[in-house]
């Protein structure tokens, strides 16, 4: 594979909690979700940026070692890792762990596989599109911010409640993290280079240029303005949309961080 473009950048004033990256045969975006605690537990700014800057050094490794196996394989290795790196900085066992989406694409030779844990999207635009996706955590979202409490410890409560729901549960749905009580739900979807003529790995962040506003029909219509003018323009229209003072809806975060990357058969 060959990945022809890719960006990533921060959808506010805080530093950014989403990644990008390749190596080898593996390239993926992480979304790191919002932490739920004003300090940090861990050896950095906030736990998430600890863990989304782990995780991207884990699969960096794995991928400049080569690896072709099976996504949720790699994944639940990398969590293993994640879980004692977290223990061995004396991470409070009351504390919920950091936590982050992935889309992940692995070469395998003739073939390839999308994997997915959380929001994340991948897409594969060729002969036909298919679009590895889900509405789960937007759903979510909508109905807390319905229900949104005045009490500020009910607030708390209930997202901590709700990111625990996604770590442990085993529902349709996860999140990637290295909860000793986790259960990660990957999806993937396995195909082959012949036919395929590019793919988008995205955060929801970039995502919503199809879901919330509508930028465009549908994601063939994205990767072809990503071929012609560029990840950075399709940046550039999700900044404007944002700064509408009409965006915002059934969301916590009016802007969010993006991070998106575009490959090729090599």
């Amino acid at each position: 594979m060959k990945v022809r473009d890719s960006f990533t950048t921060a959808g506010g004033s805080r530093s950014n909690e989403d990644r990008v990256g390749h190596a080898g045969p593996l390239a993926w975006v992480i979304d790191g979700a919002t932490d739920l605690y004003d300090d940090a537990a861990l050896p950095a700014e906030r736990d998430v940026v600890w863990l989304v800057d782990l995780v991207g050094s884990l699969l960096t490794d794995a991928g400049t070692d080569g690896y072709q196996g099976n996504g949720a394989d790699l994944l639940e290795q990398i969590a293993v890792e994640v879980q004692r790196r977290q223990e061995s900085y004396g991470f409070p066992p009351d504390r919920m762990p950091p936590a982050c989406s992935i889309g992940l694409c692995i070469d395998q030779g003739d073939g390839f596989e999308l994997t997915r844990i959380g929001d994340a999207t991948a897409v594969i635009d060729g002969n036909a599109t298919h679009v590895l996706a889900t509405d789960y955590f937007d759903g979510r979202e909508a109905a807390a911010v319905r229900a949104r409490e005045t009490d500020p410890a009910k607030v708390v409560a209930a997202m901590q409640q709700r990111r625990r729901h996604t770590m442990t549960s085993g529902d349709v749905e996860s999140v990637f993290s290295g909860h000793p009580q986790r259960r990660l739900v990957a999806h993937r979807i396995v195909a082959d280079w012949a036919g395929t003529g590019h793919i988008l790995l995205c955060t929801d962040g970039f995502a919503r240029l199809v879901t919330d506003y509508q930028l465009f029909p549908g994601w063939p219509e994205v990767v072809a303005e990503a071929r012609e003018r560029g990840m950075a323009y399709l940046e550039q229209l999700i900044r404007q949309t944002e700064s509408d003072p009409a965006v915002g809806g059934d969301r916590f975060k009016r802007a969010d961080d993006v991070a998106a990357v575009l490959i090729s058969a090599g």
